[in-house]
């Protein structure tokens, strides 16, 4: 399921209504055997902050 169908089926039908407060929480996990380059990471850092991301880590 894409994140545009859970906004519109779920998220949605929350917030058609006054007075409900919505909170939505994403985890995105990625894992390479080769492990991510520093480019990589930063860039990925970067977004997650323009994103407003409360964190955003490697491993």
């Amino acid at each position: 399921m894409d994140f545009a169908t859970i906004m519109d089926e779920v998220v949605e039908q929350f917030t058609s209504k006054l007075g409900v407060d919505v909170n939505i929480s994403v985890e995105i996990q990625a894992q390479s055997k080769d492990g991510f380059d520093d480019a990589l990471q930063r860039s990925i850092k970067e977004n997650c902050n323009v994103l407003k991301f409360n964190n955003s880590e490697f491993e």
